[in-house]
Formats: structure tokens, C-alpha cells, sequence
């Protein structure tokens, strides 16, 4: 029978070695499946061997990436080199068992991040009685490009190997098999809602949180005709990082990398699938910031303002209707601003929206946030994240934000998730059909009736509702 003895884990696959924090233990880089090179690099994961003796988790594993998204990230991401990056970091208490389990896939683009980025230290969950488990992946070209002579959504399939790693492996560790929750931000946000569909991902978790979720309804960027997964494997680091670079400069508008609709690991799309099927009565809590994106208008060259909003727009579907609603609201402001509002609602808010309203229409148990708190910087995107991960004083959080985060409201964010993961409820009315209540979290939290109702008229602007 697995066992935790002090820092000492013993997995069906072997021992590790962990780091005793006082009232909680911290393990890094436990592997869940095979490293990814030579043949594996392009296939789905495999299952880990054993490994002999007590393999030593005290320290951050490898990471995917080689390439960073943004030069100056918001969340700081250190780079380990290494090839086995199919691995977790799990903070869990030090005493006790049947606690409740948090899975977290980081963001970054689906080509940037890890799992031990500072932002997400477990700590404070685990001092809450939760056993926190955060996953590192495949990115990029590695985990998303679709290949003629691979398996299509390689990432995706490593975030369903570690649900299972947590299913099999996380009574080692004093946590409840029968009580996980999946989470994510951006990205990894995106990757709740796909799980939510994934008929493969079906019982391996019992409640998710999307947090600013990332679904681009264009399809993934192919490689093409002629590229193929065995050629870059064989040209190295070095050709797969080119081919990155390649398809980013060709994709300067939308983001190269996405899982990929379609085959029996994600047979629709995630906004069809987050209700009914296999994610009925599964909880789910679900929210954005106030102006995700609206920043990037700042950093765009005048004359790609408009057609770079213009082709995200189009991209994600944005009826003509509703374009002009989006106009009206921005009555007043900037042509910046208002292209960072078109950014905005197609990127993430019409996501939080349409997610929302088709669990509503199933009846399927929604909570939905808005993340309003104004200092400083403003609610930007990965803004909310030291707040609902209590990290006020990570390495970044106050030179990104702008300003001191108010301990009240760290407290009480931190507090909903904790309390979502815990017992299904983040402490706030849930999102139902008529009042469509949104939990504000602004300076003072409130209560918003119809807290998405601009979002709905932009994207359903016929809708009487």
C-alpha cells in the first residue's frame, strides 16, 4: 500500500524524496510518464517504469520549453534543462489523509510555462488541508502541431496521464482519488474546458475551475506538406526550434498552437462539450479579468490595429450584429482601446460567456467570476492569479500588478477556490438562469445580477433573454 513517511513517498513505480516545509511537504519533477525523446518524442505518453532506490524530488525537474512566449513574461519562468518533462510537483499536508486534490495545468500560449513557475506555489492550498498537483506537459511544436505520422493532441494526452498518475498515485500522498478537481488559467484554461470533453479524461476528476480560458475556434495550425514528425525528431533541438520559430512568424495574429478538434481524444468542440456527457452535474467555476488583453493594443503598430482585431474577431466568429454592440460600448474610448476590447471579448470573455450559458441551458451546477479589482495595473490578464493562489509576494506579483495586493481580497479569493476544491461551492451564488449571478472581485466583492450581459450582447445580440 502506497505510504507517506515524513518527506518519503513510496508509488507503485518507485520511492522519492521530498523537501519537509513544517506543515507541508513539497515534491518536485515525480514522473507520470516515460521521457519523450527518440520515438516517444512525438507519441503519446507512456507509462513509467520502476525505478530502483528513492529518487530524489527536492528540486525543480526540466521544463518543456525552449522557446519563451513573451521576453519579459508576467509569471517568471525559469528554464531547467532536461528532456524528462513529463512529470508533477505536488504539495500536500503533512499529516492526514482523504484530502481533497487540485490538479493545475499551467498556461503560456500551449507553448510557454511550467509547473513550478513561483506564482504557483501549492503551498497555501496545502496548509488548507489540499493536496495541490501541478502538471508539466508537452508544448509547442512537441505537444500540439498536428503531424501526418503522429498522434494528434500529444499535450492533451499528457494532461490525461497525469489525471490518471493522480488517480492511481495520490493516496501516497494523503489525497482522495475520488475528489479531484482539474484547474487552469489561460491555456490551461482551455485545457479544463477540453478535459471537461475528453470522452478519455471521463472520471479521472469531480469539479473544474477555468480561470480566463483560452478556446480559439480556428483550427490548430497544421505543419506543412512535407514536414513531418519523424524529419524534426531526426534533425534535433535545433530543427524543432526553428520549425517553432517558423510557425510563429507565419501566425503573427492568432497563436500557432491549440489542442485539435476532431479523433476520439477531443471528438467536438470544447464549448459544445462543457455540459452534458460526461461533464454533467460536475461543477464547474469559471471566470476572466475585466481587460484581459487590453494592453496588447499598446505594443500593435498603428496600422495593424484594425485588421489584427478585425482577423481575431473573424476567427472567433463574431456576428456582425454584435460587432456593432462592442462599438457602442466602447463609445468614448480610444481606437486602442477599443481594439483591445474586440481582443478581449474574442480571446477570453465570450469563452467565460458561451461556456456559461450552455451549462445554464443543461442545468448543469456553474459559478461564474469577474475579477474588477482596479490599482495599479488594472484587471489584466494573470492578474488574479496571487490573489486565488494567496502568492501577493512571489517573485513579479507587485511590479506586474502595479500595486500591493489587498490582504483582504487575497484572502477572500484564495478562500473560493479553496472552498470550491473542498466542497463543490466557491462561496457564492451559483450562475442560473434568470439572475445570472457574477461574483465581482473588486476592491469590495459583490454580487453582480446579469454579470456577463454585455458579453451576451456582443456574441448573442439577438438573444431576449
Amino acid at each position: 500500500m502506497p505510504r507517506l513517511t515524513g518527506i518519503h513517498a513510496t508509488l507503485t513505480t518507485g520511492g522519492v524524496r521530498g523537501t519537509d516545509l513544517g506543515d507541508v511537504v513539497r515534491f518536485y519533477g515525480i514522473p507520470y510518464a516515460e521521457d519523450p525523446v527518440g520515438d516517444l518524442r512525438f507519441a503519446a505518453p507512456v507509462s513509467r517504469r520502476p525505478w530502483s532506490g528513492v529518487r530524489d524530488a527536492t528540486r525543480p525537474a526540466a521544463t518543456a520549453q525552449r522557446l519563451r512566449f513573451d521576453p519579459d513574461p508576467a509569471i517568471p519562468e525559469p528554464i531547467v534543462a532536461g528532456t524528462d518533462i513529463l512529470h508533477v510537483d505536488v504539495w500536500a499536508p503533512a499529516e492526514g489523509r482523504g484530502h481533497p486534490v487540485m490538479v493545475w495545468i499551467h498556461g503560456g500560449g500551449w507553448e510557454s510555462g511550467s509547473s513550478h513557475q513561483p506564482w504557483f506555489d501549492g503551498s497555501s492550498f496545502a496548509r488548507r488541508g489540499i493536496v495541490v498537483v501541478s502538471v508539466g506537459y508537452r508544448l509547442g511544436v512537441e505537444g500540439f502541431t498536428p503531424f501526418p505520422d503522429a498522434p494528434d493532441n500529444r499535450g492533451l494526452l499528457d494532461w490525461i496521464a497525469a489525471l490518471e498518475w493522480v488517480r492511481d498515485e495520490i493516496r501516497a500522498f494523503g489525497g482522495d482519488p475520488g475528489r479531484v478537481t482539474v484547474s487552469g488559467q489561460s491555456a490551461g484554461g482551455g485545457a479544463v474546458l477540453c478535459l471537461l470533453g475528453s470522452p478519455p479524461a471521463a472520471g479521472l476528476f469531480h469539479g473544474a475551475i477555468a480561470a480566463s480560458p483560452a478556446i480559439l475556434r480556428a483550427p490548430a495550425t497544421p505543419a506543412p506538406k512535407g514536414v513531418t514528425a519523424e524529419k524534426l525528431a531526426a534533425g534535433g533541438r535545433g530543427a524543432v526550434d526553428e520549425f517553432h520559430r517558423r510557425l510563429r512568424r507565419d501566425n503573427q495574429f492568432t497563436l500557432p498552437f491549440r489542442p485539435v478538434v476532431g479523433g476520439e481524444t477531443l471528438p467536438v468542440p470544447p464549448l459544445e462539450s462543457v455540459a452534458g456527457g460526461a461533464a454533467t452535474a460536475l461543477p464547474l467555476l469559471i471566470g476572466s479579468t475585466a481587460a484581459e488583453f487590453e494592453a496588447i493594443a499598446d505594443t500593435l503598430p498603428g496600422p495593424a490595429l484594425v485588421p489584427g482585431a478585425a482577423m481575431m474577431a473573424l476567427s472567433q466568429q463574431l456576428p456582425r450584429e454584435g460587432l456593432r454592440a462592442l462599438a457602442r460600448q466602447s463609445t468614448g474610448r480610444s481606437l486602442r482601446r477599443s481594439v483591445g476590447s474586440v481582443i478581449d471579448a474574442a480571446a477570453i470573455h465570450s469563452t467565460v460567456a458561451r461556456a456559461a450559458e450552455t451549462r445554464v441551458s443543461a442545468g448543469d451546477p456553474t459559478w461564474v467570476y469577474d475579477f474588477r479589482w482596479a490599482d495599479g495595473r488594472g484587471p489584466r490578464h494573470c492578474a488574479d492569479l496571487p490573489f486565488f493562489w494567496s502568492a501577493p509576494h512571489a517573485e513579479n506579483v507587485e511590479r506586474y500588478l502595479g500595486a500591493p495586493a489587498p490582504t483582504h481580497l487575497v484572502e477572500a479569493m484564495h478562500a473560493s477556490w479553496a472552498d470550491f476544491v473542498a466542497g463543490g461551492d466557491p462561496g457564492h451564488p451559483a450562475y442560473e438562469a434568470p439572475g445570472r449571478l457574477v461574483r465581482s472581485w473588486a476592491a469590495t466583492p459583490s454580487v453582480v445580477v446579469d454579470g456577463l450581459a454585455d458579453v451576451r450582447a456582443v456574441w448573442w445580440p439577438d438573444d431576449g433573454r
